[in-house]
């Protein structure tokens, strides 16, 4: 895991309203009105400066190809401190004659009706002095901060208490402006995108946090350099949103060399990768590799692009690889093969917070493979035509993985594959074609367990009533699947 850590910032400057000064009891019956002012400037609540520090834990290794990107363990909840505001107490407020409130009007809220209601019930039908209005509307704001409304208030706007009917004026708290600092190649709309629904009115503090820290866990950004300021906005209840962050290096290529070939191609395989994880601004993904043994040519080309605030993700991939048999025993027979696979897919996270997610995927392949035998077309198995395969196959996929523990990451994936009559897929009458049904079952737990030692435990299941051409079978065998056994030693329909 890395060491780095970072902090998450907010200044949060917040309001309490209340009168420093009452009117005498003569003018209060005298006019029959009281007045409060409106809150001016910036009105959050209460009227205190503070800045939330939160010690976020750096992101895990990343996970296999069938879990989402973001894998790292959550933030800690940040531990945000909210001295009490002063109490309207009877027994040290200024007394003053009561007056009957027949009923008490909250305008301008736009959630908790129902608690609200039953804070005023109390003082409706009854007698009450001046002092307790305030109270009541201490209690109002008080509700809204234990829901974590912490920018929303209430308070006694001007109005004529002689009819018995008292408004209370509440003013949610809003982001009027998002402000980003340090974006440089990813488009300001990304961002924007994201924090949209977290910044609707009135605001609230967990929503909020929650969208930041998903920008945290984004690996477009850097962990440690993502900080938030909530400073005044122009008026009342409204609040300008700064956020500072720091773009991950977006290129990356290199070359790597692994023994995790088959030997009949030859197992040592030399790879070449070129890619880039924002090729046009926004957020899109792109992926070159080339691969080589002694009788494999292998190209991987993909492209991944998000088109809404929520991760939905298109992606397209082509994948070609022509292999011969080099082993010495059967170089004589001169036994070639060529795959080719067209892909395209989109998938849509369905839950999705900093601790877990859930998510559905929907792809249609196309795969085509052809076998040679003395330079001649040639069916190794039963099912292909002279030699060649095709299927089109829609694949539904299901992803979940929980990474609320700070040194562990579970993950699993269901996958129903639909082989298809369409497109020229293979069909014919010996019952091994590219009509089919499968399902795929795949689960993995990765435990921290020192700095230096991770434990990882996989499992693979493939279920299926049919026989199944060569592309779409199980194998097992190899660096991916169970380690210490040649590259697909065993291929079958179930396993």
């Amino acid at each position: 895991m890395y060491s780095c850590y970072h902090k998450l910032r907010w200044n949060v400057l917040l309001q309490v309203i209340y009168f420093c000064l009452l009117p005498s009891a003569s003018s209060l019956l005298a006019l029959g009105a009281v007045a409060q002012p409106t809150p001016p400037g910036v009105n959050l609540l209460p009227n205190t400066l503070e800045r939330i520090e939160e010690e976020i834990i750096p992101k895990q290794p990343r996970s296999p190809d069938f879990f989402p990107e973001e894998s790292p363990a959550p933030p800690p909840e940040p531990g945000l401190q909210i001295p009490s505001s002063p109490q309207f107490r009877e027994d040290t407020a200024p007394s003053t004659p009561s007056f009957l409130v027949n009923k008490v009007k909250v305008l301008g809220n736009t959630v908790l009706q129902a608690e609200i209601a039953k804070l005023t019930k109390d003082y409706e039908e009854k007698q009450v002095r001046f002092e307790q209005l305030l109270q009541l509307c201490f209690e109002i704001t008080e509700l809204y901060k234990e829901h974590n409304y912490i920018t929303s208030g209430a308070f006694l706007p001007q109005q004529n208490l002689s009819n018995g009917v008292v408004e209370i004026q509440v003013v949610e708290g809003e982001i009027e402006e998002i402000e980003l600092i340090g974006l440089n190649r990813l488009r300001e709309s990304y961002v924007r995108s994201r924090l949209k629904a977290a910044t609707k009115a009135p605001l609230n503090q967990t929503r909020l946090e929650e969208a930041l820290k998903l920008l945290q866990l984004d690996p477009l950004f850097k962990t440690n350099q993502l900080n938030a300021d909530l400073i005044p906005g122009s008026g009342s209840g409204q609040n300008i949103l700064q956020v500072t962050l720091e773009e991950s290096p977006a290129f990356h290529a290199g070359v790597s060399i692994a023994n995790n070939q088959s030997p009949s191609i030859g197992s040592l395989q030399t790879s070449a990768f070129i890619g880039h994880n924002n090729l046009l601004g926004f957020g899109d993904r792109f992926n070159a590799q080339y691969s080589f043994t002694e009788g494999l040519n292998l190209y991987d080309i993909s492209y991944a692009i998000p088109v809404n605030p929520h991760n939905g993700t298109l992606r397209v991939s082509y994948n070609n690889g022509d292999s011969n048999i080099t082993e010495e025993r059967f170089e004589e027979f001169d036994i070639e093969s060529g795959t080719r696979t067209f892909s395209a897919g989109f998938r849509q996270p369905i839950l999705r917070s900093p601790e877990t997610e859930f998510a559905l995927s929907l792809a249609l392949d196309l795969r085509r493979s052809q076998s040679f035998l003395l330079g001649e077309p040639f069916s190794f198995s039963v099912g292909p035509e002279d030699g060649e395969s095709r299927v089109t196959v829609l694949r539904f996929a299901q992803d979940w993985l929980d990474r609320s523990s700070p040194n562990r990451i579970l993950a699993a994936r269901s996958q129903f594959s639909f082989g298809l009559d369409a497109f020229d897929a293979t069909v014919n009458n010996t019952g091994t074609d590219g009509r089919f049904f499968s399902w795929l079952g795949q689960f993995q737990w990765v435990q921290q367990l020192s700095p230096k030692v991770r434990l990882v435990t996989q499992l693979n299941a493939q279920l299926t009533p049919d026989s199944l051409l060569s592309l779409e079978r199980f194998s097992m065998g190899g660096v991916d699947t169970v380690r210490g056994y040649r590259q697909n030693q065993l291929v079958a329909d179930n396993g």
